[in-house]
């Protein structure tokens, strides 16, 4: 039995679950005092006088300080759009709190060796911070903890005899400081694991901790266990780590289809006995969470991510109220900004809330948002309503609820899994996409800056995160590893880096979703048909036919439209083109002074705004990179060339088919008409075999749609490379217009729409099903 005079160790460790993990091991009796890392910080570090400021609140800050500065929002990535800034508020406060966390300070900051994409924008993320910061102080809060403002609350370890504290990651300066200080008054020891990808991490520490001690210092080797003194860094216990479990591989071809693997393994794992307690499902990224709540008909899966409100009546009810708003079709109108517009959201939210079949919890929500609002209600006083119901509505869309009816075994991130044992465990996603992730923050400094600021680096970051998957695969007696192979997805490279790349297996034909050999009665062998007599070609649509007609069969022809996916790069390519056919479309058909041209369209391009934060800063760093095409459209045009079109649509006939389409530009020079097509490559083909396989004839067709235009001189054609300013003719022009029509030759009548011969362009077709691929 405890002696209620001895003082109490105090255990430290990464992660919630972690905590009960060690209280389980425990047994009966007084448990001893435990936190997790977060909870260890927040509780014994604190800002006098000043109150930490709420999540949701620190980002409606954020929002006035830059939407109040004009020079500022002209001068980075936020334009007048009220979405865009929600989120772009993690964008920066992820760039923030890292330079925080690190005790660095803007001025530190080596402007001139900055990517040259950012370093324009760092000037302006500072004077934004420090706005952002002056606004805290007014309403007397704090955001993260900084140098020289933060006390330790040194009363709390009076009662605490040792700190045993179990690292999984890496610490920050910050952190490091504090332990530093805490460790004058009660010892900490330091409880970790190394290997190939943290030790390096470790061995900064101990440089750091060699400069301040004039004790020994001892060297670290990766793959072991250490207990280690905190403050001279002595080791106290060594040990060396297991070796990776075992370990079964498989690929798929789908994200889908690894859900067959994990249902399979939950099964059969239930059925063995095994505690579920000591089972995972563990998910890179939380997009594939959504397979499998849409599979788990046995109910075997709890989600510890937590449920969110999105398809609840409530939520839908307030977005139709939004939409509404922003289509001036409420009551309310959208437009006024109101004294009293908190109150006419919270009159709206209490309405729809009487009939929410999960009142009790979305009230307990809406109450809290309330209050964090009403907390700097003058801040939200000249929101218009929609702008505060949008706010309401994405603060609501962060909160979660537990998977109160989930099953027995846990499906978590890889964070949660940090320092835990499995029996069993499943990782999906195991592909280069997911393992390692990025952040966007990390966009803003290069390598070099980051070391000589002491900040991880992009390598640094990567390898934490690869360790907390190998630690996965140390703690665990049996693992499955699954990942994607396909056409736009490889395996992570870390399987060969750990050496058990090897025996993978074909996942799609050992676990299956429905049964082997379904046959689908509903397939049709052939498609006969004969392109209708009023149907109109587009450059793309021909590429399709060539590429797979049963494709152009199902989308043309049946009008089987698959829900599209925006491209972030597609939307900045047509963006680019649009502004410079707005611009050229003043100086046509006579001289053009380059340098107004140039101003004119950056001055368009300032006014051009993108949902994504992401594309937003994309397409900044498109058009900053155009000056190789400046200085090519000013020699090119010196030289006499002559801008007669941009985006010009044109109708022609072919062989006696309808196409249409639209040129990127038309230029004449000297003698000749050019045909101008902006932001592709030069094919490689070189010769009539390779052109009579390719199905790009796109500018073979746009000849035919500049003489329909009226152009009847020698045409050639042109690539043109906005970012650095390649102008490359289209060699193979001439014989392509030959092969054009030999092909349109043979669609006359009825044509077999069959599959392509290319069935690596079945990978990710939609209608793949469709063709019982």
């Amino acid at each position: 039995m405890k002696d209620f005079k001895q003082k109490d160790i105090l255990y430290v460790f990464s992660t919630g679950r972690k905590i009960n993990e060690f209280y389980q091991a425990c047994g009966e009796g007084f448990l001893p005092k435990a936190l997790s890392v977060g909870e260890f910080f927040s509780s014994i570090v604190f800002t006098p006088f000043l109150k930490k400021i709420p999540p949701n609140i620190r980002n409606i800050f954020l929002l006035n300080v830059i939407s109040q500065a004009q020079n500022l929002s002209n001068a980075f990535v936020f334009r007048n759009n009220f979405l865009a800034y929600l989120e772009s508020g993690s964008f920066l406060f992820d760039f923030f709190d890292e330079l925080n966390a690190f005790n660095i300070d803007f001025a530190q900051i080596p402007q001139k060796d900055t990517y040259g994409d950012y370093s324009e924008h760092l000037q302006t993320l500072f004077e934004i911070y420090e706005k952002y910061c002056d606004k805290l102080k007014k309403f007397g809060f704090y955001d993260v903890l900084k140098e020289g403002e933060y006390k330790i609350l040194k009363e709390y370890f009076n009662e605490i005899s040792r700190i045993e504290f179990h690292l999984d990651g890496f610490l920050k300066i910050q952190e490091e400081n504090i332990l530093e200080e805490i460790s004058q008054w009660v010892p900490i020891y330091f409880h970790i694991q190394t290997d190939r990808y943290n030790v390096g991490h470790f061995e900064r520490l101990l440089k750091r901790k060699e400069k301040n001690s004039s004790g020994a210092i001892y060297a670290l080797e990766a793959d072991f266990s250490y207990k280690i003194d905190f403050s001279d860094f002595k080791i106290l216990e060594k040990k060396k780590l297991a070796d990776v479990a075992k370990v079964e591989i498989f690929s798929f071809s789908s994200r889908m289809n690894q859900c067959a693997l994990v249902l399979e393994r939950a099964n059969e794992w239930l059925q063995a006995g095994i505690d579920p307690k000591k089972i995972a499902v563990i998910v890179p990224d939380e997009g594939f969470v959504k397979y499998l709540k849409l599979l788990d008909t046995n109910n075997n899966l709890n989600f510890a991510m937590g449920e969110v409100f999105e398809k609840s009546n409530y939520i839908k009810s307030l977005k139709k109220e939004l939409e509404s708003l922003k289509n001036n079709n409420s009551e309310i109108d959208a437009k006024q900004m109101p004294t009293n517009s908190l109150r006419q959201l919270e009159i709206l939210c209490e309405r729809l809330l009487k009939n929410n079949k999960d009142k009790k919890i979305a009230q307990a929500i809406h109450d809290e948002i309330m209050f964090s609002y009403k907390q700097i209600e003058r801040e939200i006083s000249n929101f218009s309503n929609a702008d505060l119901l949008e706010l309401y509505l994405q603060d609501f869309s962060k909160k979660r609820i537990d998977n109160i009816g989930g099953g027995k075994i846990s499906v978590i991130g890889v964070l949660e899994s940090r320092g835990l044992k499995f029996e069993r465990a499943v990782i999906v996603d195991f592909n280069e996409a997911f393992i390692p992730s990025l952040k966007d923050s990390d966009m803003f400094l290069n390598t070099a800056i980051r070391k000589s600021l002491n900040i991880p680096t992009l390598l640094d970051r990567q390898n934490l995160q690869k360790h907390y998957y190998l630690q996965i695969l140390r703690n665990t007696d049996k693992i499955d590893i699954a990942f994607v192979e396909n056409d736009n997805a490889i395996p992570s490279k870390m399987l060969d880096e750990i050496n058990i790349f090897y025996n993978v297996k074909n996942g799609d034909q050992c676990f299956r979703l429905f049964p082997f050999a379904q046959k689908k009665s509903y397939l049709q062998e052939e498609f006969i048909a004969k392109i209708p007599d009023n149907f109109i070609f587009s450059s793309s649509s021909f590429s399709m036919l060539l590429s797979c007609r049963r494709k152009f069969y199902f989308y043309y022809l049946m009008k089987l439209y698959p829900k599209e996916i925006s491209s972030g790069a597609l939307e900045i390519g047509s963006r680019l083109h649009g502004l410079l056919r707005e611009t050229y479309a003043k100086y046509k058909n006579g001289l053009i002074d380059i340098k107004t041209l140039r101003q004119d369209f950056e001055t368009l391009a300032k006014t051009a705004h993108f949902n994504s934060k992401k594309d937003q800063l994309d397409f900044e760093i498109a058009v900053s990179k155009m000056d190789s095409f400046w200085k090519k459209e000013k020699s090119r045009l010196e030289a006499g060339a002559i801008v007669l079109e941009c985006e010009k649509e044109f109708y022609t006939q072919i062989e006696g088919f309808n196409f249409k389409g639209r040129i990127d530009r038309i230029d004449q020079a000297f003698d000749k008409i050019i045909l101008i097509d902006y932001k592709k490559k030069k094919d490689d083909v070189d010769n009539e075999k390779k052109i009579e396989e390719t199905a790009d004839f796109q500018f073979p067709i746009y000849v035919y749609g500049a003489k329909s235009l009226g152009y009847t001189k020698d045409i050639v054609a042109y690539f043109y490379d906005l970012a650095n300013g390649g102008f490359l003719k289209e060699e193979t022009l001439e014989l392509k217009l030959d092969i054009l029509l030999e092909k349109l030759k043979k669609l006359k009548g009825p044509i077999n729409f069959e599959t392509t011969r290319n069935k690596s362009l079945c990978q990710n077709c939609d209608f793949s099903n469709l063709c019982g691929i």
